[in-house]
Parts: structure tokens; sequence; C-alpha cells
């Protein structure tokens, strides 16, 4: 049962790694017209996803001693 847990747990963490960026959604507007639409989006980096696998495992690992 753990398995299963531990399984479901990492595929849905790891679709929504790779759709997920710092500026939202896109679709929600911006209340107003003065916004700063020159600077690039800032994504969050893939190794985002190794980052929190990395401490599931070790917080797994600390739970389990």
């Amino acid at each position: 049962m753990r398995k299963f847990i531990l399984l479901f747990s990492l595929i849905v963490l790891g679709s929504f790694c790779s759709t997920a960026s710092a500026q939202g959604l896109g679709a929600i507007g911006f209340a107003s017209d003065d916004v700063d639409d020159e600077t690039p989006a800032a994504p969050i980096d893939s190794l985002l996803a190794f980052g929190l696998l990395a401490g599931t495992a070790y917080g797994i690992r600390k739970i389990k001693k």
C-alpha cells in the first residue's frame, strides 16, 4: 500500500512540474495597463522536480528510522 501511495504521489507531482511557471496561468489579465511587458516570464527550473523527489525520499527515510 505504501508503494502505491508513493508512486501515485510521484506521478501527481511530476505532472504538475512540467507546466508550472512563476507568472501564473497567463489567462488571468492584469488590473491596470502599467505593466512591464518587456521583461520575459520567469519559468520554474525543471530541476525543481528532482529536488522535490529528493526531499520526499529523504523525509520518508527519516520517518522510517
